[in-house]
């Protein structure tokens, strides 16, 4: 633009504009005309007012090429009194294309916030009667709005000569509104969450704005009670500005920025109905009649012991399956390009839906992981079926003929094997998340099958393998390995051997070989040989691949960063898991334990346990109740206290800690208790409260353990792995007494 000739746009002549009228293709915007200015032209007000709303309507028109939205800032929260609202400062873009601010933080009370007028076709464009300001109760979106007023009064010339001198405000100030604007949903009484789920299946599957004008910004939704509120949802109308950006054209795609902010929305209300820690399952349409294509689920969705669910329809088709945590983000915005799951649609469409529940599963344990659960050349899946065992509609002739001709066997507790342990861990995990599945037709003869390539020749690594460990004099150690390991579980320890870490690292080198070394006698314990397969080896693998964690490896590692670790010392390490053993704080040990008790409510019993109880048997207490089988076991925490505090009260104290061992002893699996067995088996279905706990901590009469004999072990092992061993006696041949 040259100041001095005007702007590039060529200029017609006043001839040519009729023709171009007639010919209709002249088109003329009326909202943008602005006035012709030029010596000796007589100049009102008006002419002004014309030249500053032609550059307003400009600047609204680039605001609305850009996309509305909230630019930064304008968050919403509750206030730290009640019927209060913080908004942060933040500017944004209205649908009209104007631009709204707050240079700071405000302060707002909710009974002073004035509600927008809005008119509705069901009253005839007639005003909506509304409630008296301090008892709003409903669903109201919180915006910004334009506003402008004059100010700063000046004096004015009479504009004749007989008129008279007059005051006129002399400037036009522009400034923004906070307004409460009705969600006009279906106005029912009942529960206000139950309102918020409606309001979501109607903005995010069938795009309704319900009467949000084009001239305000939305910032949150807020649901009131009596003016008080009960929740803000933030992502329900909010929209970051140019997020509709980059879509793809057509196809009935609903805008990028709708469909993340569903996501956004479903995790935040999952939040608030679901918060953490909590256990307790629920159908997905009891709170949300749609869900997003992707989104995260609450606890205890899967029932680990008959993989069953009941968060979404019986109609849906449901699979679980595992999946790396850092691949999680590009396969939850790869779903997102599906429409969302609609709760409510008819059986038929529900039938046509598929959903992939996903274990997230960090990178360093992923390979041990997939080998437990079964991972090959195509990805492991695990179905899970409706927990609607009546549903026939479900279920295939086959299994009905089943049912019809075979006894139901009644449910019974039986030992896991590795692989259904593995998959009952992952169902229980609480970062569970599910995804849209799309309906592709794949070719079976299209498949492939699983190879490792080496980039590498494998003998030159073997070899600078053996030449190192045989520097670091680890060589009798790692021939042992290499012995009695599989093919596969052998081909894996020199992967990861000549791995870049461990080549850096003598340490952990040793480290990896230690624990396979134990791993190794664990197998020979358990199964009367040697033996170490490839997912123990990927199970080392995950333990070291996260050093840090570990704190005694971690220890060791620092260590050798400041001074080389001697070889006979790297020999001790590789050739057991001595050197793993977290160093415990008997202090902290023993807070953990009395806050457990107190969340158990069994702190009284506690209490007079430790009181009576001397130094050395109050630390052998607080040992067994701090192992992981009594952790994860309420009932047989409360059994321990039982059998202890019987102790206490026959004899006045607790001084031997030996008494503590033989509790340990009694309370071994298998427990000959028939009635504490009851009380383990339906813990496993629900947790005991604090009342059932109690009594079982008083009636020790009733579920005593029956047990002939206690052998304490001949030497010092943790008090959860006591074993009784049997003494035999060998009979004296006649030889024997001959001699």
């Amino acid at each position: 633009m040259n100041l001095n000739t005007g702007t590039t746009r060529e200029t017609i002549a006043s001839s040519q504009v009729q023709t171009l009228r007639d010919a209709g293709v002249l088109i003329e915007d009326h909202r943008r005309g602005r006035p012709r200015y030029f010596d000796g032209r007589f100049l009102a007000a008006r002419d002004l007012i014309r030249d500053q709303q032609y550059f307003l309507t400009r600047e609204a028109d680039l605001g609305q090429a850009a996309g509305s939205g909230v630019a930064t800032g304008l968050f919403v929260q509750e206030g730290g009194q009640p019927q209060t609202l913080v908004v942060s400062s933040g500017h944004g873009v209205t649908p009209s294309g104007e631009l709204v601010l707050l240079p700071r933080n405000i302060d707002v009370q909710l009974a002073n916030l004035p509600v927008a007028e809005q008119l509705s076709a069901r009253f005839g464009l007639s005003r909506l009667p509304q409630p008296p300001l301090r008892s709003r109760t409903g669903l109201f979106v919180l915006a910004l709005r334009p506003v402008e007023f004059t100010a700063n009064p000046i004096g004015a010339y009479p504009t004749s000569i007989t008129g008279q001198r007059t005051v006129e405000d002399g400037d036009v100030i522009e400034a923004t509104a906070v307004v409460l604007v009705p969600w006009q949903d279906d106005g029912g009484a009942d529960a206000l969450d139950a309102r918020r789920g409606r309001a979501a299946r109607a903005i995010f599957t069938q795009g309704s704005a319900a009467g949000v004008s084009a001239n305000v910004l939305p910032l949150a939704m807020i649901a009131l009670q009596n003016n008080t509120v009960v929740w803000i949802d933030e992502a329900m109308v909010r929209r970051e500005l140019g997020a509709d950006r980059g879509d793809l054209p057509g196809l009935g795609f609903a805008p990028r920025g709708l469909r993340l902010a569903h996501l956004m929305q479903h995790q935040a209300h999952l939040a608030d109905v679901a918060p953490p820690g909590s256990t307790r399952g629920f159908p997905a349409i009891t709170h949300f009649p749609a869900l997003p294509p992707a989104g995260p689920l609450p606890a205890g969705v899967i029932n680990p012991e008959d993989f069953t669910q009941n968060y979404f329809p019986a109609e849906v088709d449901v699979d679980f399956t595992i999946i790396p945590e850092d691949e999680l983000p590009a396969l939850i915005e790869e779903a997102l390009a599906l429409q969302p799951i609609d709760l409510t649609a008819p059986a038929e469409s529900l039938d046509s839906t598929a959903v992939m529940i996903l274990a997230p599963v960090p990178r360093a344990q992923w390979r041990s992981v997939a080998a437990r659960v079964g991972q090959g050349a195509l990805l492991s899946m695990r179905v899970v079926k409706p927990a609607a065992p009546n549903l026939i509609a479900q279920r295939r002739p086959f299994e009905i003929l089943q049912k019809l001709r075979l006894p139901r066997e009644a449910l019974q507790s039986k030992a896991l094997g590795p692989l259904e342990a593995e998959w009952q861990r992952l169902a229980r995990l609480n970062n569970l998340w599910f995804v849209r599945r799309r309906h592709l037709a794949y070719r079976d003869d299209l498949a492939g099958s699983y190879r490792e390539i080496a980039g590498n020749d494998e003998r030159v690594i073997e070899l600078n393998l053996n030449t190192r460990i045989t520097k670091l004099g680890l060589t009798p150690r790692y021939d042992a390995v290499l012995k009695v390991a599989t093919p596969a579980a052998a081909s894996t320890v020199i992967g990861l051997l000549a791995g870049k870490r461990y080549l850096e690292s003598p340490v952990l080198t040793a480290a990896a070989l230690g624990l396979l070394t134990d791993a190794i006698a664990t197998n020979e314990q358990l199964t009367g040989k040697p033996s170490l397969d490839k997912t123990q080896v990927l199970g080392v693998a995950a333990v070291l691949g996260e050093p840090e964690k570990n704190e005694a490896l971690w220890a060791l590692i620092q260590r050798e960063s400041k001074t080389a670790i001697p070889a006979d010392e790297l020999l001790r390490i590789a050739s057991n898991a001595e050197w793993n053993v977290q160093p415990v704080d008997p202090g902290a040990q023993g807070e953990g334990v009395t806050k457990r008790m107190d969340s158990l409510g069994l702190i009284e019993p506690w209490m007079e346990i430790e009181r009576n109880s001397s130094a050395k048997a109050k630390d052998v207490a607080v040992t067994l109740l701090a192992s992981k089988r009594y952790e994860a076991s309420p009932a047989l925490t409360a059994a321990a206290l039982g059998l202890l505090l019987e102790h206490v009260q026959r004899d006045g104290s607790l001084k031997d800690p030996a008494l503590v061992t033989a509790v340990a002893n009694s309370l071994l699996e298998p427990i000959a208790s028939d009635v504490l067995n009851k009380y383990l088996q339906t813990e496993l279905r629900r947790p005991l409260d604090a009342d059932a706990l109690r009594t079982l901590v008083k009636s020790v009469d009733e579920w005593r353990p029956k047990t002939d004999r206690i052998t304490r072990p001949t030497r010092a092992v943790a008090p959860g792995k006591a074993v009784a061993r049997k003494t035999t006696t060998k009979k004296a041949t006649p030889s024997s007494k001959k001699a």
